[in-house]
Order: C-alpha cells, then structure tokens, then sequence
C-alpha cells in the first residue's frame, strides 16, 4: 500500500510504498528485499534523505509452516490494537492464497517483538542456521571497524580475518555502498568505495570478484561493439572462461537474453566437436552446462508461466466486481508489472476481436490505476501531468492562476529532469508539450 511521508530533514511530503505482508511463494520479490534490508526504505526524492519505515509486518513460508508477525514496540500499539492489526493482515495473508493452500497454523500466527529473533526466523527458511547468523554479525562488526580505520590497522584486521571476508562480505558491503549512494552520504561512500578497492586488491575473494567483473566488461565491450550480444558471442566468451565456474555463472546470469534456441544449438555443435577431437573433459563441462541451462529455461518458463496466470485472475475479479475502485483497492498488493502488462495484452486483444464493451471495461481499469497512481503523487508532479493533458492554451493559463502557489524554482528543476527522460522515450509530441509549459513556467516566474 502507498503511503504520506514527510522527510524529517528537508519537510518535503512524498509518497512511498509500504508493505506489511511477505509471503515467500507469492512475493519472493518482497522476501528478497527483506533478506536485503531494503524491505520497506523510504528515500526522499528532494533531498535523498532516507530510512526504513517502522510498520507491523507479517511473513509466511508454506514450505516450513512459518507464519510469524513481527510487531515493533516502537509502535505503542495497546493489546487490543496489535490483536486487531495482527487479525487484519492474518485474513489479508489468507484471503490471498486459494482455499486449498489455508491451513490450521495461520489462524495462530506467531508474534515477535525483537526484530533480530524475526530476522532469524526468516533467515532459517533460507537454510540460513543462527551459526551463520553470528558469523554474519561478526562480518557486520568487521565491516563497520574497517570503515573507519586508518590503512595501517585495516591492513592488519584484513590479514589477521582473511577467512572471514567472503562473497557473503562483499554483498554486505555493496548494500552498504548502494544505500549511502541513495542516501547521497558522500562521506561514507567514499570511505566505502576506498575499502573496497582495498579488499578487491588484498584478498582472494576480492580477486576473484575483479576477475568477474574483467570478464564481464569484456562481455559487454564486444556486445556494446557488435551493436548487441548475440548467441555466437556468448559461447565465445563461456568457452574462452570454462575453467572458471564462477566467471561463466556470472556471465551467463548477465546474457539471458542471449540463450535462445540458436545458442543451444551451438552449444550442441560445440559439444559433438570436442567429443571427436578427444577432449573428453571440456565436452563434459559443456553438456553439464547445457543441461543446467535447459533446466534454469524450464523454471523461469513456469515461473512466468505462474505469475501471469495470476495477474489473469485478479483481473478476471477486478472486471466482475461491481464496484471496479473498490476492486483495485482490494488487490492493490497485485497491482504490479505483470498485472499491467496482463491488462495492455488483453485490450490490445479486445480491440482486434472488436469486443467494445471488454475494451471499455479493461480502459476503465487503466484509467482508475492511473488516478489512484497521480492521487499518491505529491502536489507539484499531479499538477504537472494536469497541465499536460490540458486541452488549450487558455485552460492552462486559467490552472496556472488556480495554482500559483506551487510555482517555484524546484518545479523548473523538475520540468528539466522529464524533459530529459521524454528526449530519450523520443515522444516528440509530449517533449513539445513540456517545452512550451516550461516557457509558461519561466514567464510566470520572471
């Protein structure tokens, strides 16, 4: 769900989205940014400033029968309150899954009030143990000290707890890179971006991450080069690194889009040539990558498979329901990419079987996704997509008296930054559009 902000540093209002319930089979998205402490951060858009939200938050996993509330004490929430909430996204949670994936432990889910036991709990459903968990806060510490120390005792703590600076360390490290950036706390991503260079240089695991990191520069030069990565290309750059695992899972990770049927095909061919030229072993390596690689294909082909047919079926609700805004409210958790692509395919789809009162239904829809969206917007960008789709110049002179208050240097500022991305979209027409009220705006302004 959306809600109001205001950013405790500069005052300015936004929007920002909330979540309360996890559930690992439905939203394995949202499970991955709570494992990635990410869950719920809300960043100013004036002035970057940003944190986690504090809300109660549920999480379920079918496959381990865990379903747990973490309620934080910060809330004061009375008894009778945290009962009321925890009953509330209890039925949000159920109401979710079909009737015959309800069971008995869900009516009693299970309430945590430290958000580290939580944190474990849900640790444990990644075959994460508490070991590991003490092993991760002992790399936190590490971390944190190493941040701050001058290069002579970062040396000394990097020789003396080499074991501990792994793979695990390095994504711990770039999430805390990523959120000073998002945070513009220049200072510590700095002293980060210096710490990593340092580990990159000083330790094997660093090494092998830069290794990574060369062959995939490599990758994208020559793809950037040929004008795209094609299925050739890809084998070419897998074979010229089979004997590091590691460097081809990352390359073929980053090519996706290149594994198509031309690429198994010559993979195949490639396989049937080692095997009359008597390398034995780099056939091997290259049949067990291609059948690890047609298995990847299936899973991903049954995940989407899935997860269309339930943006298919929230639409089918929403399109039956009598009361359509009541609807979309309802599913509001649903309302993701796949429902709005889901949503496009099947007007397009109505259109061409002429199906008028569909396409009118499906339109309608859009449009109330799109009110709610510009609702949840703060005052100046709703003001902004007005003066848009105003129909004449007079209408918007008219909305420009109505709104003067919201004429400031920060909206031309903003004007710049979607003039940019409409350049880029090559809507000539809107970029047009946004010039001319940018002169308004100028005018106006003096």
């Amino acid at each position: 769900m959306q809600t109001q902000v205001t950013c405790p540093q500069c005052g300015t209002p936004y929007t920002a989205e909330v979540h309360q319930v996890v559930d690992a089979q439905r939203t394995p998205e949202l499970k991955q940014q709570l494992l990635n402490g990410r869950l719920n951060m809300a960043i100013c858009p004036n002035c970057g400033y940003g944190g986690q939200m504090s809300t109660i938050l549920l999480f379920h996993d079918a496959e381990y029968e865990k379903f747990i509330v973490h309620v934080p004490p910060q809330l004061n929430l009375d008894e009778m309150r945290r009962e009321q909430m925890i009953g509330q996204l209890t039925r949000q949670a159920m109401d979710n899954l079909p009737p015959e994936a309800r069971r008995a432990y869900m009516l009693q889910p299970q309430t945590i009030l430290n958000m580290q036991t939580f944190m474990e709990n849900v640790l444990e459903t990644e075959g994460i143990t508490k070991e590991m968990i003490e092993r991760q806060r002992k790399q936190s510490e590490l971390l944190a000290t190493l941040a701050r120390a001058d290069s002579d005792v970062a040396d000394h703590l990097i020789r003396e707890r080499m074991g501990e600076i792994d793979e695990a360390f390095f994504a711990m490290l770039q999430s805390y890179l990523d959120a000073a950036s998002q945070m513009q706390d220049n200072k510590q991503f700095v002293q980060l971006t210096n710490l990593r260079y340092k580990l990159m240089t000083q330790t094997p695991t660093g090494k092998r991450i830069e290794q990574q990191q060369m062959a995939l520069h490599a990758l994208n030069r020559d793809a950037k080069k040929a004008g795209g990565l094609s299925p050739q290309m890809l084998l070419d750059h897998i074979l010229k690194n089979l004997g590091e695992q590691d460097i081809v899972d990352a390359i073929v990770e980053t090519a996706q889009q290149a594994i198509t049927y031309d690429f198994f095909s010559l993979l195949t061919a490639e396989i049937e040539k080692r095997e009359k030229s008597g390398e034995k072993d780099t056939a091997v390596q290259l049949t067990n990558l291609r059948d690890d690689l047609l298995e990847l294909q299936n899973t991903l082909r049954e995940q989407s498979r899935q997860v269309i047919n339930a943006a298919m079926q929230t639409l089918q609700a929403v399109l039956e329901a009598p009361d359509k805004e009541a609807a979309l409210a309802a599913h509001a958790d649903k309302i993701d990419d796949a429902f709005m692509y889901v949503l496009q395919a099947q007007v397009a789809s109505a259109q061409e079987q002429g199906d008028n009162a569909l396409v009118q239904a499906l339109v309608e829809i859009q449009s109330l996704i799109m009110a709610q969206i510009e609702q949840q917007m703060p005052p100046h960008i709703q003001f902004l997509n007005q003066l848009v789709r105003a129909e004449s110049l007079e209408q918007q002179q008219q909305m420009l008296d109505e709104n003067e208050h919201l004429l400031s240097p920060d909206m031309l500022t903003m004007m710049d930054q979607v003039i940019e991305q409409a350049g880029k979209s090559g809507d000539a027409g809107l970029n047009g559009r946004l010039q001319d009220i940018k002169k308004m705006l100028q005018a106006r302004m003096g």
